[in-house]
């Protein structure tokens, strides 16, 4: 008998995906563990392995659909399941004389559960709660990402076996939360084909996954910016010096590289800035740790890859990191794990024009950090009695931070921190 594969969520709170790929056929055999499609998820692109041995009967996806949790990818027959025979007649009375129900029956009963509204189906509240005095079985992803969403375990339906709470629970029960709360509605759209001809281009993952993530920080944030200007006219003199002996052991020896290194001796000195707030227990978390994101600017939009542990990298490790970082983001080959674990983003559009920016928060952070374009500009010296105009290498910073953790006298001691060291480059490699 045919049964259905549906897209479930793979631990990460995933609620729908693009498919990118499809690796099987109608007709073909797969074992367990197979890969059928392969979908762009949350910014990286997954392998979607069968959970099955058998044909595939039907396809019910192709490339480009948008799918979401518990949407049917596929039909197939397991292996070895054979057809029953269809009962006759007096089979159905021996059925009805024993008092048990027949397949018919029970196939019809099942399909009435599946249709019965899930809250139909729900214990009250408060009866879960007095049962559940024990820890609520779920997997760490699932806890995580339910303490992300403010959501209580002890008051999600569990779906899983032996009452185990899944992340597709925890997803059904945020999704309940949201819903109640305000929202404003966006406002209507005219008929922009009266002015002239129109085209729609649909909003693929990456752009579509970067708006949602871009809006709720936009609305949950108190953004601030704070700006200000670094001379690195040395730091140039200090990266073109070193440029071919780090090309040649490990890659593209790139302004971005030293500045992370800057950022790390900042984060050091003012660790609310490496942190994420917990708002439910109204507590601030400071991490022991300095993985930078990079935003990489993709044909596919923007992506921001996390280098782990920069400061315990020299800068040979470091250049090598951030170069097989780039290229792995530019060729489709991020994991969704490269993208996680951020204690503050750097973006860098400056080799592309610009003297500032207000890049937003890359939610859990509480800091980004946005370089414009470093450009020569005469440079006053001295004071109004006794001054010489020099030529620099001036490299605009934009700091936007969270109002809730930080300060606006934090963020300038910060980018303060941050200039001293990018001015002093040999001090620099000293602190790091």
């Amino acid at each position: 008998m045919s049964q259905e594969f549906t897209f479930s969520d793979p631990g990460e709170g995933l609620q729908e995906a693009e498919v990118l790929e499809i690796h099987v056929e109608e007709g073909a055999h797969v074992n367990d563990g197979d890969t059928v499609l392969t979908v762009e998820t949350d910014k990286a692109a997954t392998d979607i392995p069968a959970p099955f041995t058998g044909t595939v009967d039907k396809v019910h996806v192709k490339a480009g659909d948008v799918i979401r949790v518990d949407d049917v990818l596929l039909s197939y027959s397991p292996e070895g399941d054979e057809r029953q025979p269809e009962a006759k007649e007096g089979d159905d009375k021996r059925d009805e004389g024993r008092g048990e129900p027949s397949d018919r029956e029970t196939e019809e009963t099942d399909d009435e559960k599946r249709k019965e509204p899930r809250e139909e189906r729900k214990e009250p509240r408060e009866e879960r709660k007095g049962r559940r005095q024990t820890p609520v079985p779920a997997s760490p992803s699932t806890r995580r990402i339910a303490h992300e969403r403010g959501i209580d375990l002890r008051d999600v339906e569990p779906s899983g076996p032996q009452g185990r709470v899944t992340t597709e629970d925890v997803e059904a029960a945020s999704r309940g939360e949201t819903r109640k709360r305000e929202r404003r509605e966006p406002s209507p759209l005219p008929d922009f084909s009266r002015w002239g001809e129109t085209e729609r281009q649909p909003m693929r993952s990456v752009r579509r996954v970067t708006a949602e993530r871009m809006t709720q920080s936009w609305q949950e944030v108190p953004h601030v910016f704070h700006q200000d200007v670094a001379d690195i006219t040395e730091l140039e003199h200090f990266r073109h010096e070193y440029e071919a002996s780090a090309q040649a052991n490990g890659g593209k020896f790139t302004l971005t590289i030293l500045v992370m290194k800057a950022l790390v001796f900042a984060m050091k000195r003012f660790p609310r800035f490496n942190a994420s707030l917990d708002v439910e227990s109204q507590e601030i978390v400071l991490k022991h740790y300095y993985n930078i994101g990079m935003a990489v600017a993709t044909d596919r939009g923007l992506l921001v890859p996390v280098i782990r542990d920069v400061d315990r990298k020299n800068l040979i490790e470091l250049t090598e990191a951030v170069s097989t970082t780039v290229e792995k983001a530019r060729n489709g080959e991020l994991r969704r794990e490269d993208m996680e674990g951020g204690s503050m983003t750097l973006t860098n559009p400056g080799p592309l024009g610009g003297t500032a920016l207000a890049p937003l928060i890359n939610l859990p952070e509480v800091a980004i950090l946005g370089l414009g374009q470093a450009r020569l500009q005469p440079v006053v010296h001295g004071d109004l009695e006794d001054y010489e105009i020099k030529p620099r290498r001036m490299l605009p910073l934009s700091l936007g931070f969270d109002h809730r953790v930080n300060d606006g006298a934090d963020a300038a001691n910060f980018v303060t921190a941050l200039i001293g060291a990018l001015e002093d480059p040999q001090s620099l490699l000293l602190r790091i």
